[in-house]
């Protein structure tokens, strides 16, 4: 979660068996969003906004309702009312707001970039991997604007760390060099900077184990996600009161379509009905259970993340939270990634790739299996010796005494699990829904928000200010929302407000297009019981 499964070069390419195979989309709900049974450790303390407010009503009516509370709602959100004409935007969550993936990932800004770029290139043209790839690169530059922006740096730790793929593999590590110098090569200045560092050099530079075969480094991004995207959306509800409202523990449960008496979507929640001439659907792994055409285009797919207490040796490793890192133990077992807190017990955010769908069941807990792989990897990553002797619980602070009594004593200080999606052709689901895709009727013209102008001194006249209504969707980021999500959901927004896109397509890649002959062509090729290989590759060798 936030680069924690391997991107898919799916359908056009399989890859050998992983532990994945075996449980894709098994485990997870087929339906709306459900009460996660694990705490993630981001979400203690509670922002005062993602707690039911049961003593609101819910409005029958908006100009937009957003469904998803997360990164991409709040992107969304923040460019619609930034952007917008005094919209009224209403924002449904089913449980607490950003209690989804966002919420529970691993924090990383870390884009797949010389791992995928060849493949892409293969699929989708030279001049459409390149867009893609600098796609994926501009968040990190566009979420640390944001933050800085939003006053909230700090608190948000939101921050610039170098970011190193560690491989265990000889092999695998010399395809990735391969990989990279294809990628540097045509990618040229947009490239960015990377390091290779081999056998001793790598264990050294970086506090490695033994074991360890080589690194390539470069410019990546941490954040906490939970207190970035409740921050943004705390400040929309101050700064636009009347405008923007937050409706929780609201699950939408159906979409109907206009008719002669009501010339809007009719959605149907638990907390009442709302009409509106536009649904934007942020829901990223839950979007087919609103838009069924979708199902087998995204699947849903449970992964493991974990808080733990660093050695005592490992800050030379890990820069107090000033390095994240990658880890391919085997090139038949996808990858684990890593991050540090800045603050605080300075926790490790740890996470499995592959290794964690293979057990988890049908009531949403993280496997054994999972939880036993992530407890127990690091100081095996790192040695003994780079590790050290174990860290002992601190005595917090004042104002630092959140989570006492909640979170285990040892190593592994808190585990959790969270639904993220995959998209069977690898790349995100983004812009307006076709009305043959969404299976209902969108609102007639008529029906978009207006406002009065004046056309001459005598007459007033309306006009609208938004595009012409409809659904639209940015989800199926494939593990990768830190590097797709924002600027996706900052696309839809501008589409939605009808504003002039010129500018918009020189950076979004138009295949993430939401279209009938692409879910046709997905569902025809694809094949669920099948993972396919791609980011951090596992490596074709």
């Amino acid at each position: 979660m936030g680069n924690c499964v391997s991107r898919f070069k799916q359908p056009f390419s399989v890859s050998r068996s992983s532990s994945a195979e075996k449980n894709m989309g098994s485990g997870v709900p087929d339906g709306l969003p459900i009460a996660e049974p694990t705490t993630s450790f981001w979400t203690i303390p509670a922002i005062p906004i993602a707690k039911p407010r049961s003593q609101e009503s819910l409005p029958s009516h908006a100009d937009v309702v957003i469904i998803g509370s997360g990164i991409s709602g709040a992107s969304f959100a923040r460019t619609l009312l930034e952007c917008g004409d005094c919209l009224h935007v209403v924002m449904l969550e089913a449980q607490d707001v950003c209690s989804g993936a966002t919420g529970r990932n691993g924090g990383h800004i870390f884009p797949a970039t010389y791992h995928d770029y060849e493949d892409l290139k293969k699929r989708v043209g030279e001049d459409m991997a390149k867009k893609m790839i600098r796609f994926r690169k501009a968040h990190l530059d566009e979420i640390l604007a944001i933050a800085a922006e939003e006053g909230i740096t700090e608190y948000t730790q939101c921050r610039a760390v170098e970011g190193v793929d560690v491989y265990f593999d000889k092999p695998t590590f010399k395809e990735a060099q391969r990989k990279l110098q294809v990628y540097q090569r045509d990618m040229g200045d947009h490239a960015g900077s990377y390091t290779c560092y081999e056998g001793l050099d790598a264990q050294e530079k970086f506090h490695l184990s033994p074991l360890a075969v080589g690194c390539i480094a470069t410019k990546a991004g941490a954040i906490h996600p939970y207190r970035f995207v409740t921050s943004i959306l705390s400040r929309l509800l101050t700064d636009y009161p009347k405008e923007f409202e937050i409706h929780t523990h609201a699950p939408c449960k159906s979409i109907d379509e206009p008719t002669s008496s009501c010339p809007f979507y009719r959605l149907t929640t638990a907390r009442g009905v709302i009409t509106t001439p536009h649904v934007v659907h942020l829901t990223n792994a839950y979007a087919p259970a609103l838009l069924p055409a979708l199902k087998g285009a995204i699947l849903p797919i449970r992964e493991t993340m974990t808080a733990q207490r660093p050695g005592r040796n490992l800050h030379a490793s890990t820069l107090r939270g000033g390095r994240s890192f990658v880890f391919f133990d085997s090139p038949r077992k996808g990858f684990d990634y890593l991050t540090q807190l800045p603050e605080g017990e300075h926790e490790l955010m740890f996470g499995a790739g592959f290794e964690s769908t293979t057990d988890s069941g049908d009531n949403a807990m993280y496997g054994v299996h999972s939880a036993a792989h992530v407890g127990g990897a690091m100081p095996i990553y790192f040695g003994a010796e780079s590790w050290g002797a174990e860290a002992l619980p601190t005595t917090p602070t004042d104002g630092q005494d959140v989570g006492v009594g909640l979170w285990a004593e040892g190593r592994v200080k808190a585990i959790w699990s969270g639904l993220l999606s995959e998209s069977a052709d690898g790349m995100p689901w983004v812009g307006t829904v076709p009305v043959n895709v969404a299976g209902r009727k969108a609102p007639p013209a008529s029906s978009a928000p207006s406002a009065l102008n004046s056309n001459t001194d005598l007459e007033m006249l309306k006009s609208a200010v938004t595009a012409t209504p409809g659904e639209w969707i940015a989800a199926g980021y494939s593990g990768e929302g830190m590097v797709h999500a924002w600027l996706s959901s900052k696309a839809v927004a501008l589409m939605l407000l009808g504003e002039d896109l010129t500018k918009v397509k020189t950076w979004l890649p138009e295949l993430f297009s939401v279209t009938e002959d692409r879910i046709k062509m997905t569902k025809r090729t694809f094949q669920p019981h099948i993972v396919l290989r791609g980011k951090r590759g596992v490596f074709s060798l």
